[in-house]
């Protein structure tokens, strides 16, 4: 279980000390909501359709998670060619153990992005919608 916490905190301190990548995944979702939440969003109400940020929020949050979570196997790459990988397979632990550790640790920060997405669109003004049917 140690292991596992191991190397679920080195990929927590490596997106926490990675700049640009936070600077990405708020940006990113930023001007997809801003350009395409108020830009198309007067177009998609003159149809009649209603709120646009209620059709557009979901797949942004939805994009940044999988964005997140390519990125992660993309640090596995990362790992190999600069030699950590092989350090941890030689070590004398359960390849699921280093397996789930880290990817335990890049679901962490895929759920950080995408709750910092639903905030910055609640800001924004987005509002889930509630079912009535009950």
């Amino acid at each position: 279980m140690k292991v596992m916490y191991i190397l679920w905190l080195r990929q927590i301190k490596r997106y926490f000390r990675s700049r640009s990548r936070i600077a990405g995944a708020i940006g990113q979702p930023l001007l997809f909501l801003l350009a395409l939440g108020y830009g198309l969003g007067s177009i998609y109400k003159a149809a009649g359709q209603g709120n646009f940020l209620e059709f557009l929020v979901p797949g942004i949050m939805a994009q940044t998670v999988l964005f997140s979570a390519m990125f992660y196997g993309a640090m596995i790459i990362f790992d190999r060619q600069f030699g950590f990988l092989k350090e941890t397979m030689v070590a004398p632990v359960g390849r699921l153990k280093i397996m789930l550790g880290g990817a335990l640790g890049g679901a962490t920060t895929s759920v950080l992005q995408g709750s910092l997405v639903f905030f910055i669109s609640l800001a924004l003004g987005f509002r889930p919608l509630q079912d009535n049917a009950s």
